[in-house]
């Protein structure tokens, strides 16, 4: 039988994507996610703050008083790395921890002032990270994406 030869594009003039595993999409998420995490540092750079970071502050600035547990649930985080994150928040003065009325093991977390006003400085940041990477698709477009994305998570147990 004779073999069937594939010719590859040219690695100079092709996307990578194009040359290795084109038809994977979980591969294309994966370069998208590295790519949209190397923009945020570039982006981030001088701040200190991480995606990880952002988004933590960002859940309990919009959930006041959400427990540690649920976060770590929600972003799918070990409860060990979830709390070194939270101890830093706190060190840092970003956050503070309330004690759970009936769970004295529990905490609730809420921003702190300073967290608030970090979050307020690093908007115009996040705004200009969202642009530059959904700058090409339009308002119908980003919202078809979401939908994917969020069929692809429902597709998958935690």
């Amino acid at each position: 039988m004779a073999k069937t030869v594939v010719a590859l594009p040219d690695p100079a003039e092709a996307d990578v994507a194009d040359i290795v595993l084109p038809d994977y999409i979980g591969f294309h998420l994966r370069l998208a996610q590295l790519r949209i995490f190397r923009e945020f540092f570039r982006v981030f750079e001088g701040t200190g703050v991480t995606p990880g970071v952002h988004t933590v502050l960002q859940i309990i600035r919009d959930n006041p008083g959400i427990r540690q547990r649920a976060i770590a649930e929600l972003l799918m985080v070990r409860e060990p790395n979830m709390t070194r994150l939270i101890q830093s928040l706190q060190a840092g003065c970003l956050i503070s921890r309330a004690v759970d009325k009936t769970d004295r093991r529990a905490r609730h977390l809420v921003l702190t002032d300073k967290g608030l006003e970090l979050l307020d400085n690093l908007a115009p940041r996040i705004t200009a990270l969202e642009k530059k990477v959904l700058g090409s698709l339009d308002a119908a477009q980003r919202r078809i994406l979401r939908v994917c994305l969020d069929q692809i998570r429902a597709n998958i147990p935690d």
